[in-house]
Formats: C-alpha cells, sequence, structure tokens
C-alpha cells in the first residue's frame, strides 16, 4: 500500500510522482498550477490548493483499482461533487456517490476517508474550515452540523443547471494572488446556497411522494384489513414501494403502518358492536385480534369505553330516534 502525504488529504493504493512527460493534464479548474499536482502519470491526476481557509482537491482519469482519499481537516465543511465514477466515504453505502451528483458533509473525525471505485472519475471536493458552524447553520438551516458521526449525513443531489453555472464561473478563476481567494469564497458560498435549495427541493418532493404513498397505503388497508398477513412488508410489495420508504410515509404522519392497521380494525369492531350480535370474542377473534382481552383493552384505549358500553350506549341511541 503506498500513501502520498500532504497537508489536507492522504492518498493510498495509488502509485506517487509526477509524469516526466512534458504535457502536463488538462485540469477541471483553471487556477490550479503543476505545483498543485500531487500525482500525474500520463492516465490520472490529484491536484490541490488551499486559499485562506479554503481547501480545492481535484481528481480525474482513469484508474486501474480501487484508491482512497483520505481528508485530513477535522473542522470542515465539504461539498464533494462527483462528475464521472463512483464513490462513498467511511465505507457507508449511504454516503455513495454516482454519475453527476454531490452532496455536503462535515468533518467529524481526523480523517474522512473517500474510497473512489475502479474506472472513470472526475471529482472536486471544496471544503471551508468551519470553527463556527452555528454561523452557518442561522443562514442555511439545512446544514447545521451533525451532533455525532452516527447521524444521518446530507442528502445526494443531482448536479443541476446552477450548479454547472457556478462552476463555469470558478473555470474562468485565474491563479492570481490577491483575488483568487475572494473569488472562490463567493463561489463556494454561492453552491452553499444552492445545495440548501436543492434540499428544500427534495424534502418537498419526498413530503408529497410520501402523501401519495401513505393514502394509497391507506386505501390498502381498508380494503384488506381482515388479511391476517397483513403488515408492512406485504403492503409495501403490492403498492410497489420498499418497507423503508413506507415507514417513512408513516413516520411523516406520526403513526405506523401496524397502528394504522390496528386503528381501522378497531373502527370496524366498533362497527359490528352496533349491527351484529355477535359477541366480543367472535369479533376479536374474526379481526385476527391475538386474543378477546387485547382486543378489549385497545379498545377501551381508543374509545373511552368497554365493547359491551358501546352496544349499550348505541342501543339507547336507536331507541331516542324512535321516539
Amino acid at each position: 500500500m503506498t500513501y502520498i502525504p500532504h497537508d489536507i488529504f492522504r492518498i493510498s493504493l495509488l502509485k506517487p510522482g509526477i509524469a516526466t512527460e512534458k504535457k502536463l493534464p488538462n485540469l477541471h479548474l483553471n487556477f490550479l498550477t503543476k505545483d498543485d499536482i500531487s500525482v500525474w502519470n500520463g492516465k490520472q491526476y490529484i491536484a490541490s490548493k488551499q486559499l485562506q481557509g479554503l481547501q480545492v482537491i481535484e481528481a480525474k482519469g482513469t484508474f486501474e483499482t480501487d484508491w482512497n482519499l483520505d481528508l485530513l481537516s477535522p473542522a470542515c465543511f465539504w461539498l464533494h461533487f462527483q462528475f464521472m465514477g463512483r464513490s462513498e466515504r467511511d465505507s457507508k453505502l449511504h454516503t455513495a456517490l454516482s454519475d453527476n451528483e454531490y452532496r455536503g458533509f462535515y468533518s467529524l473525525s481526523e480523517a474522512h476517508k473517500i474510497k473512489v471505485k475502479t474506472g472513470r472519475t472526475s471529482m472536486v471536493l471544496l471544503g471551508i474550515n468551519m470553527n463556527n458552524t452555528a454561523a452557518l447553520a442561522s443562514e442555511w438551516p439545512r446544514l447545521a452540523k451533525p451532533k455525532t458521526a452516527d447521524q444521518p449525513y446530507f442528502s445526494s443531489i443531482h448536479i443541476g443547471y446552477r450548479i454547472k453555472q457556478i462552476f463555469d464561473k470558478i473555470q474562468q478563476c485565474k491563479d492570481t494572488s490577491y483575488s483568487l481567494h475572494h473569488n472562490m469564497h463567493y463561489h463556494f458560498c454561492q453552491l452553499i446556497d444552492v445545495y440548501h435549495q436543492d434540499l428544500n427541493d427534495k424534502d418537498r418532493s419526498l413530503h408529497k411522494e410520501d402523501i401519495v404513498i401513505y393514502h394509497e397505503a391507506i386505501d390498502y388497508i381498508v380494503e384488506h384489513y381482515m388479511d391476517q398477513d397483513i403488515n408492512i412488508d406485504t403492503i409495501a410489495e403490492r403498492i410497489n414501494v420498499s418497507s423503508r420508504t413506507l415507514y417513512r410515509a408513516f413516520q411523516g404522519k406520526h403513526t405506523t403502518v401496524h397502528k394504522a392497521i390496528q386503528t381501522i380494525r378497531l373502527h370496524k369492531g366498533r362497527e359490528m358492536l352496533r349491527e351484529t350480535d355477535m359477541s366480543v370474542d367472535g369479533i376479536a377473534f374474526q379481526l385476527n385480534f391475538s386474543t378477546a382481552h387485547y382486543f378489549y383493552k385497545q379498545f377501551v384505549q381508543s374509545f373511552g369505553h368497554s365493547p359491551s358500553k358501546e352496544r349499550e350506549l348505541h342501543q339507547k341511541q336507536k331507541k331516542k330516534k324512535k321516539r
């Protein structure tokens, strides 16, 4: 295993060195120079630059094996743009990025390992030193720093037209001694603003999708509440979504699939108590409650009185109407 040390990152599983040929790679970011190149062997390159609190890393080429890029700045907020190829961070699947995706994340530990997959790759990482995360969150609330590394990471987003427009402007930046870092900080804020808007848009889209899924599931439960094997997995399969997606749709309603099934069965039980002479045990059995006692207990919690009281109240109401 080969390690290439650097101030802000460490590279492993790549052969170090600069190519002896005079021709340099066509860098995606024009302000990067030959002095910023850490790896260049004719097929792939990795370059980086530090701009007064802003870290810039660019990697591009065809890689014959998986390789690792360890980020060494523990107090940074990063935007990771995967223009081509695939990567994942800290060996966690929910951090994976594919062609034309990007996401933001904080450095929450001494080193974050980005594993870049074999094949053609083009990616850019921009990180800003972040000593005051509260200030960032006050302007972009969705980017509040997670309290622990175990919390969910920010969502991945498709690289759209607005991001590409900003990168077009970044590519026009020159390697100047004064204005470069000011321009890059300005463009980085633009990228954060677009990312925050993208997160809001994605959340609204998911919310609309969840509402549709929730009502489809409720319709299915109303129609199939008598099925003995009805549960989150069978409902998800019938309405063609994943169990995780269905769970999220109900979580937004502050309930669960199990509670929804039980509520519909209890309301059907109340209807049966009013309209039939069936015993409480028989109703509990027909509605697939585990025991009559459990049905009785859940009925009292839902309606505030016992099943027998429900029948009594209904009979009294019927007599009043006849008068």
